[in-house]
This record gives structure tokens, C-alpha cells and sequence, in this order.
């Protein structure tokens, strides 16, 4: 019974976490990790602690999945669809699916952009159409995609299986959705939690001051183990001092992230262009193992036909030789009678 409750209260803390905005995902962790704490479930707590936060392009993708967009059925039919022809090697049936495919991926990144927290990029949109990519090649993508617990966004370069490796939080039993072992955060979610927790902090103004157990203004304990007055010289620095250092800390931390969300930025979109044109050139190459697997079989027909042609022809010869031996006896015949005639006559 202790399990089974430890198991629906992870379940439920899973769902909470994974439902809100990027921006909400470490403030609503924490949240669940002090209650489960609090009910004694040191265990759950530690796994809920240790729940990934989702990019922004796999937010956009968890909410069109919870808000039970029509399109989720649809990348689930399509998919199913396009990997039965390609097993099959249907030349006409991925032809046929191709307008299909394209119209689902551009319905999957509208309701990507409608569902999601707060606007989206045209690198986050890449990456959302990429992750529909991913589910329509693969199954288990397709699977994991639809949980609604993505933590990273997916990509399929043509060839092979879908790596989903970190990509959904999940349980090492696969009960209820945490985290894949071996995953850890990209070091752009380490910059940006981190100037979470710093602006937080700041904002808050619940950290100790140097030495002191309450606010540096209006506390119960003393500031720096004095009367509640900052020295007059030595000792600590000044309060502005220190805030003008977090500021500048803080300044350095978005500064760092931004040129880590630049170049991530430009990755994806290198990355974006080279999984299409591979793509683009596996689906050809599907397509023309299609024809080719076509003509073999057109081409043993042909073969089987032409066979029994030479059969035919080989019969009517030896029919035709025998009518010219039985021509060739019968003019030997008429020449006897004729011959055998003349001489009656003759007598």
C-alpha cells in the first residue's frame, strides 16, 4: 500500500511539474519536493528533485498534448501509416502520403504556437516541427512524444532509430514518468536555473546577511554579530556594495545565457537544415528502392514470359521439321507413282 501511494503521489507530482510553463517548471518542483517531504516521502522527493526542466520547444509540445489537440491523434495515424508503407515499400503509398505528412507537420507546429506559454521562436518552432518528424519515423518516439512529459525536443536525420535518450522524465521501473538515468541538464538550463535561483533570491530577500540569521533590514538578529548597526570601519561590506556585486553577477549570468541561447540557437537551425535534406534524401531513396524492387519483379515476369516464348518457338520448330519430313516422304511417294504410271503406259 506505502509503494502503490508513493507511486500515485510521484505520478501526480509528475503531471503538476510537467503542466506549467517553462518559467513556472522550478518553482512548482520545489513546491512538490518540500510537500512530499513533509508527508515523509523522502524517496519521491528526491525523484520529483531530480525531474528535468523542459525546453521551451518540448513545453510547447507537452501542452498542444495535454490540451488533447486534434492533431495528436493525427501524428499517431500518419505515422502509423508512413511506416507501414515504408516496411512495405510502397512506392506509391509514401508518394501518396508525402502532401499528408507536410500538412500534419505544419498543423503540428500551428497548435504548438497556440497551446504554448508564450510566444515561440522560429528556432523553438524548428525544433517542435523536428520532434513531429521524429514520432511520425519511430514508434517509441511517437509513444514518448504523446506522454506529455518531453524534457528535450527530438530529431531524426533519416537513417536508423529516433535517440530518445533524456528526452522524457521517466521511473527506472517505467511505472510513472521521471527521469532516464544517466540524464543531466544541457548547460543552458544550468545558466538559466541558476539566475532563477539568483533572482529569486534577490527578490525574496530571505538569505541571511554575513553572519546574521534574518533580513539585513528590519530582522530579529544582528547584522554582523554586532548590535544590529554595520561597523563603522572594517568588518563586512555595505548592503549597497553587496547588492551592486549581485547585480553585476546577475548581468554576467543573462549575459552568458544569451550567447549560449545564440549559438544553440544557430546549432538547431544547422542541425534543422541537415535532418531535412537527409530526409529529403531517404525518402528518394525509399522511393527508388520502391521502383527498383518494382522492376525486379516486372523484370522476372518478363523473364518467365520470354521463357515461355522460347518454349513455344522451340515446338514449332520441331512441329515444322516434321511437316517438311512428312512433305519431303510424300513427294518421294508421288515421284514412285508418277515414275510406276509411265512405265504402264509405256507397255
Amino acid at each position: 500500500m506505502a509503494e502503490e501511494a508513493d507511486e500515485e503521489a510521484l505520478r501526480a507530482a509528475v503531471s503538476a511539474v510537467y503542466a506549467v510553463a517553462p518559467a513556472d517548471f522550478v518553482a512548482t518542483r520545489k513546491e512538490w519536493v518540500a510537500r512530499l517531504r513533509s508527508e515523509g516521502r523522502k524517496d519521491t522527493a528526491k525523484e520529483v528533485a531530480g525531474l528535468r526542466k523542459p525546453s521551451v520547444s518540448a513545453a510547447a509540445v507537452n501542452a498542444l498534448v495535454r490540451a488533447q489537440d486534434p492533431v495528436v491523434e493525427a501524428l499517431r495515424d500518419v505515422g502509423a501509416r508512413l511506416r507501414h508503407a515504408q516496411s512495405a515499400m510502397d512506392a506509391a503509398g509514401l508518394t501518396g502520403l508525402r502532401g499528408e505528412r507536410d500538412e500534419l507537420l505544419r498543423a503540428w507546429v500551428t497548435a504548438a504556437r497556440e497551446h504554448a506559454a508564450a510566444p515561440l521562436t522560429g528556432a523553438v518552432e524548428s525544433e517542435v516541427r523536428d520532434t513531429a518528424v521524429a514520432a511520425l519515423a519511430d514508434a517509441e518516439a511517437t509513444e514518448l512524444v504523446l506522454g506529455g512529459t518531453l524534457t528535450r525536443a527530438l530529431s531524426y536525420s533519416g537513417f536508423g532509430e529516433v535517440d530518445v535518450a533524456d528526452a522524457v522524465a521517466r521511473t527506472s521501473t517505467g511505472v510513472v514518468l521521471t527521469r532516464i538515468d544517466g540524464g543531466g541538464q544541457t548547460a543552458e538550463e544550468d545558466i538559466r536555473e541558476t539566475i532563477d535561483t539568483e533572482v529569486g533570491s534577490a527578490s525574496d530577500g530571505d538569505g541571511p546577511a554575513a553572519g546574521g540569521d534574518g533580513s539585513a533590514s528590519g530582522g530579529d538578529g544582528p547584522a554582523a554579530g554586532g548590535d544590529g548597526s554595520a561597523p563603522a570601519g572594517g568588518g563586512s561590506a555595505p548592503q549597497g556594495e553587496d547588492s551592486t556585486a549581485e547585480d553585476t553577477d546577475l548581468e554576467a549570468l543573462r549575459s552568458a545565457l544569451q550567447t549560449a541561447e545564440s549559438e544553440v540557437e544557430a546549432a538547431r537551425e544547422r542541425r534543422r537544415a541537415e535532418a531535412e535534406a537527409a530526409t529529403s534524401a531517404q525518402d528518394k531513396v525509399r522511393v527508388a528502392e520502391a521502383g527498383v524492387d518494382q522492376a525486379r519483379r516486372l523484370l522476372a515476369q518478363a523473364e518467365q514470359h520470354a521463357a515461355k516464348a522460347q518454349q513455344s518457338v522451340e515446338r514449332a520448330r520441331e512441329a515444322q521439321e516434321q511437316a517438311d519430313e512428312q512433305l519431303t516422304e510424300a513427294r518421294a511417294r508421288r515421284d514412285a507413282a508418277r515414275t510406276a504410271l509411265e512405265e504402264a503406259e509405256d507397255r
